[in-house]
Order: structure tokens, then C-alpha cells, then sequence
């Protein structure tokens, strides 16, 4: 049975070329453009990997991470953080990876295939 991933990010060509890298290794991929889309869709089905932007209209991807730890049922779900806030912090991706308490961490730009590999190693397939 193919992983479920949801990719959140209001950067509709990162959404886009990230479902067409994801999906070309079978896995089942459904976006969202904000925080908000990805509350409703855990809500309706935890998926296998959440890769989620910090910034976004509406729900940002920290209230989201935070959401998701405070509830039993969400807070083992694997997220892999896709992002270009940190870009000159002095924070490495490592750091802002502890802080976060997530599986990954990744400042865009990014290697689409060099993701791949990451969520292959979080989560099979």
C-alpha cells in the first residue's frame, strides 16, 4: 500500500514539483496551501509524513507543529519542515531541526531527488 504525504506549502510550484518527485516513486501525495488545509486534512486522515513551510497565511507551520504535539493521536505523525525563513540564521538546519522536534529540516532551495532520499528514510517505500 503507497505512503500517504501531505506537502503544505502557499508556494503552489513547490507543492506541484514536490507531488511530481513524491508521486513518481508510488507514493500518494495530497497539498495544501496553509496551515489551516493541513489541520482539516489530519483531521480526516493522518498521513505517513507532513512536509510543511513555517510561513504561511492564515495557520503557520509552527502553530501547526505545535497543534499536532499537544494531541495524542497527531503528535507521532513524521514531519519534515520545508522552508526558507532560516536563510542567514546562525542556527544550523540540525539545531532548527532539535528545536522543532521534527524528523527533518530543510531550507529551500532544495534538491528535489536529495528529498526524495530524506523521506525515504523517515518513512520507506
Amino acid at each position: 500500500m503507497s505512503k500517504l504525504i501531505y506537502i503544505i506549502d502557499d508556494e503552489k510550484e513547490i507543492c506541484e514539483l514536490m507531488r511530481i518527485v513524491l508521486e513518481s516513486r508510488n507514493y500518494t501525495v495530497q497539498v495544501g496551501y496553509d496551515g489551516d488545509d493541513a489541520l482539516k486534512m489530519i483531521e480526516k486522515k493522518k498521513p505517513d509524513l507532513l512536509i510543511i513551510d513555517l510561513m504561511m497565511p492564515r495557520i503557520n507551520g509552527y502553530e501547526v507543529i505545535a497543534r499536532l504535539k499537544d494531541i495524542p493521536e497527531t503528535a507521532q505523525i513524521p514531519i519534515m519542515v520545508l522552508t526558507s525563513l532560516t536563510k542567514g540564521s546562525r542556527k544550523s538546519d540540525e539545531e532548527w531541526k532539535k528545536s522543532l522536534a521534527v524528523q527533518d529540516f530543510i531550507t529551500k532551495p532544495f534538491e528535489p531527488l536529495g528529498i526524495l532520499k530524506r523521506v525515504q528514510d523517515i518513512i520507506g517505500q
